[in-house]
């Protein structure tokens, strides 16, 4: 079985163009959308599917890539005063992914910074649930925990929601 790539060999191979779709958070840990372009001065990011904001942030403001996420130095609200704009990217002038006719001679090198955010370890056919623990069956949505399985728990939110 292969081993997952530690983030130190994934941000080995990525590039900016690489980065397109990936999640991009502010340094207070704000999720502010998805990379939707890149040119050799900006970062173009897309929040939102019916009510679209675009950020355009300089490169110089992005802190690095930990593997997961691209982070920048700057706040959320300093993204929203700063950067946001009612503007498409042109894709003359910014690499799109759909719209690959933009072209430079050079990006800037991507900063590689240690992973802020670990996914969690879930347990695999290998590792068996402890059996003296017993298994609790709640509605996430009303908060009642009284169903002994989870076809009570199903019958339940059929039933109630």
């Amino acid at each position: 079985m292969k081993t997952p790539l530690s983030p130190s060999e994934t941000t080995g191979k990525r590039d900016w163009i690489g980065l397109i779709n990936e999640s991009v958070h502010t340094s207070d840990d704000i999720d502010i959308g998805d990379i939707d372009a890149v040119s050799r001065d900006f970062v173009v990011v897309k929040r939102g599917f019916v009510n679209i904001h675009y950020y355009y942030i300089p490169i110089s403001k992005v802190e690095g890539w930990d593997g997961n996420v691209l982070w920048l130095k700057i706040t959320e609200e300093q993204v929203i005063k700063k950067n946001e704009r009612d503007i498409i990217p042109d894709p003359s002038r910014y690499y799109i992914k759909d719209y690959p006719s933009y072209s430079t001679a050079y990006y800037p090198e991507i900063t590689t910074i240690p992973t802020k955010y670990a996914r969690p370890m879930y347990t695999t056919a290998t590792t068996l649930p402890r059996e003296d623990i017993p298994k609790v069956f709640k509605c996430e949505l009303c908060g009642e925990s009284n169903f002994k399985t989870e076809d009570e728990l199903s019958v339940h939110v059929k039933a109630k929601h």
